[in-house]
């Protein structure tokens, strides 16, 4: 569920002829010489800083402001203006973040936080300029774009691991954890999209498996929803999605958490995945994204796995992986995931591929068939 969006507020400052710039994005944006802007100019960069603000997912905004603060914090220790549209000192700033061994995508996101604050404050930065850009060039290839670490993926032996380390299946905590589980893995699903998804947008189809609706998505900001199967596997219960999520749901039903007196529309709408009381019971509350991540990391830790290396990004890295390790096919593998880079996608299918039709083992075999004659 997103979090509310305020309008954004411009208040000069009596004293340095600044105008601190209230924002849900980035939080407050102290404007230089911003306060000698016109009531039409001032308007229209609180207009634009709110459309801004609304085209960024709930996920983004937080990355965002935590990498704004990052460089608004290092610049004030230089007693140097943050928003200054100044690519000698985002240079500088590069340099720095290199220097502390970040990841060329985390530099990456934090430029992109650094633009749109001035994009905000309706200040010009050129990300493009050719000494930032060079500078940029240079961390990326001394340094490579391969992410330092990765989420280790809940393959299906994994997977097996940490559904056992749950609770049983018949307390509402261990069958809300094992629908989870299960729903993530079989859904690739991120985070953010497990904890949003409602009861309407489940459907079961006897014979087969379950139905989700994800309304929105990291690939899918304006919500125009995905539909995605999920089958079921009713030779193995433990397994099983469906037997997962029915075991869950009879537990939502025993809770009464859902006002069943309530409209269809209103009971559709409630969440599917909810918190649950110390003594196990269903509030019906939603969940936070970072449920997912502990529930992960919970399960990897009683099961006898590092929980450092896994996440709540390993549940759709599993789905991915596995299916690549299956022979998957690039177009099938992307409807479920929903990827609409090739090039993410194919990150998962190559592992596999390295070992499919292999020369070496043409050529080994070759050789081995020779010694024999």
């Amino acid at each position: 569920m997103s979090e509310p969006v305020s309008l954004p507020t411009a208040l000069p400052s009596p004293n340095d002829g600044s105008l601190t710039l209230h924002t849900d994005l980035l939080g407050d944006l102290q404007v230089p010489d911003g306060a000698g802007r016109s009531a039409e100019l001032e308007a229209l960069s609180i207009r634009a800083a709110l459309y801004a603000t609304r085209a960024r997912g709930d996920g983004t905004r937080r990355v965002y402001r935590s990498a704004w603060r990052g460089f608004e914090t290092w610049c004030r220790s230089l007693g140097r203006e943050p928003l200054s549209g100044d690519p000698d000192l985002l240079a500088m700033y590069a340099t720095r973040r290199a220097d502390d061994g970040v990841a060329v995508s985390t530099l990456r996101v934090d430029l992109a936080a650094i633009r749109t604050a001035h994009l905000l404050a309706g200040i010009p930065l050129d990300l493009r300029h050719p000494r930032l850009a060079m500078v940029v060039e240079g961390i990326t290839r001394g340094r490579g774009t391969r992410p330092i670490r990765q989420a280790a993926p809940a393959v299906p032996e994994v997977l097996r691991l940490l559904l056992a380390a749950c609770l049983p299946g018949d307390t509402a905590l261990g069958a809300r954890d094992r629908a989870m589980l299960l729903l993530g893995f079989g859904a690739a699903l991120r985070r953010s999209e497990m904890v949003a998804l409602q009861l309407g947008d489940l459907e079961q189809v006897p014979g087969r498996g379950v139905r989700l609706l994800v309304r929105r998505s990291k690939t899918d900001q304006h919500g125009q929803g995905q539909h995605i199967a999920v089958w079921g596997s009713p030779a193995n219960p433990l397994l099983c999605p469906v037997v997962a999520l029915n075991a869950w749901l009879t537990q939502r039903a025993r809770a009464r958490d859902v006002d069943w007196s309530a409209s269809e529309t209103m009971r559709r709408e409630r969440p599917l995945f909810c918190a649950v009381t110390k003594a196990g019971r269903p509030t019906g509350a939603v969940l936070s994204d970072k449920a997912v991540a502990r529930l992960v990391k919970g399960a990897a830790e009683r099961a006898g796995l590092d929980p450092e290396r896994y996440s709540g990004h390993s549940l759709r890295a599993g789905l991915a992986t596995a299916a690549g390790d299956a022979g998957a096919a690039l177009p099938d593998l992307m409807r479920q995931t929903r990827h609409k880079s090739t090039q993410v996608a194919l990150a998962y299918l190559r592992p596999a591929d390295l070992w499919r039709n292999n020369v070496t083992k043409m050529v080994f075999a070759a050789e081995a068939r020779k010694g024999e004659e």
